[in-house]
Parts: C-alpha cells; sequence; structure tokens
C-alpha cells in the first residue's frame, strides 16, 4: 500500500579482505624465530626487522684503556638504536682515540678550558688548501658524534668565535699551544674554575688578548726547528 511504513533494509558488513602488509608478516615471522632461537645465540646480520636488504653494522670490543664509552648491551637489536650508531661513527672517525683523549672528561689529556687552541681545517671537499685559526676555548659541548668546541680570539680589535665539530672530516689536525693546567704560584695558564667561559665575551681577558703573541712564538719555534733540520740534512 501506497504511503505505509517498510522497514529499512541494511546490508550485512561484508568483511574487510584487504591482504596483510608483506612488512608486518615478515616482522611477526622475524619475532618467532627469534623467540625459538637459543637465548645465547648471537643476532644474525639481517637484524634489522623491517628490511632485509639492510644490515646491522658489527661493533669491534674496544681496548681495555679505551676513552670513549662502550655501546650499550641490548637484548633486542631495535632498541638502542641512536647510541649504537653513534658509537659505531665515532669509531669510524676516530679508531686511535685521538679525538677523544682530547674532548673526552676521563681522559687525562683533556683540554682544559681557557686553553690556547688552534686548529687546521680544510677549506674545500678537495683538501687542496688549509687555513689556520687559533683562539681561547671558552666552550665543549660533548654529544658523541655532534661534539663541538668554541674558540675566541681578538682580530683588529674586534672579537672573533669560532665553533668547530670534533669529528668533522674538514679538520685537518688540533693543536695545544698552551694548556691551562698551572697553579697561581706556577708559570703559564692557570686553570679557571668554569667549564663555559662567556664571561670572555663582555670584558675581553688577558688570554684573549695575548693568543696574537702565543701564535707569533710557535710559529718562530717551528722556523727555528725546521732551519736546524735542514741545516744538519746538508751536513750529513
Amino acid at each position: 500500500m501506497i504511503g505505509m511504513w517498510a522497514p529499512r533494509i541494511v546490508p550485512r558488513a561484508l568483511p574487510r579482505m584487504y591482504p596483510r602488509a608483506f612488512s608486518s608478516a615478515r616482522y611477526s615471522l622475524k619475532q618467532q624465530e627469534q623467540s625459538e632461537a637459543p637465548a645465547d645465540a648471537m643476532p644474525s646480520a639481517h637484524a634489522y626487522p623491517f628490511a632485509t636488504h639492510v644490515k646491522s653494522r658489527s661493533h669491534a670490543a674496544p681496548p681495555p684503556d679505551a676513552i670513549r664509552a662502550p655501546p650499550p648491551k641490548v637484548k633486542d637489536m631495535t632498541r638502542g638504536v641512536m647510541q649504537r650508531v653513534d658509537s659505531q661513527l665515532t669509531m669510524e672517525r676516530d679508531p686511535d682515540e685521538r679525538i677523544a683523549r682530547l674532548f673526552s672528561r676521563r681522559s687525562p689529556d683533556c683540554i682544559p678550558p681557557g686553553s690556547i687552541v688552534m686548529v687546521e681545517s680544510y677549506l674545500n671537499s678537495s683538501k687542496t688548501s688549509t687555513t689556520t685559526f687559533a683562539g681561547v676555548l671558552i666552550a665543549v659541548r660533548r654529544a658523541g658524534i655532534a661534539t663541538t668546541f668554541l674558540l675566541r680570539t681578538i682580530a683588529h680589535k674586534l672579537g672573533v668565535e669560532m665553533r668547530y665539530h670534533a669529528y668533522s672530516p674538514m679538520i685537518k689536525d688540533i693543536k695545544v699551544l698552551q694548556a691551562a693546567n698551572a697553579d697561581k704560584r706556577q708559570p703559564g695558564l692557570t686553570r679557571t674554575r668554569r667549564a663555559k667561559l662567556y664571561y670572555m665575551r663582555r670584558n675581553d681577558d688577558r688570554r684573549v688578548l695575548s693568543v696574537a703573541n702565543v701564535v707569533k712564538q710557535y710559529r718562530a719555534a717551528q722556523m727555528q726547528e725546521h732551519k736546524s733540520s735542514t741545516e744538519s740534512r746538508k751536513r750529513s
């Protein structure tokens, strides 16, 4: 009958027939294999669960007298990824721990703040030419592979600062011209009580003003050593 109420027929919802993602299936299979493996088994080279073509790097055991902290020991390879990557990169950039011994607090050869440091760096990626910059070490930011240090000097009555990445491939050499490790009664640069010497930006300390003289003395000593070595070669 026209105009009579009729019940609305709602079609039954069909189950979703979307295929399961292949990556999630592979991940579940990998987790099942790891659970069935013995507890003392070492992780395979393909430890990354989401892509089999990615191989995890093997970390060499650090020597007993190593300055850098070893990578964290984890049960699952998906844990502590950034710490292991940071440790691997620092090991590749500094295998002999030369840079780590200059900036690590664990090292007895750590550069104290207030020291006069000279950095020789490359000007281009081809590494054909270099430039040098010397200044007072006023700050060190220790962050693994992203470790940086800040130098300050005076050039033409103007304060100049340069921040360098310690593990940068553009740095050729880091030399300590004068270390601030002397006591008050000893000659040389005295130790500082602060780790960050930002107060030198407001009032230029005698350390900053003496950078040019220290560099001149260093270059004069180098020239004298070069002359003596050439004369000894000519005599021989």
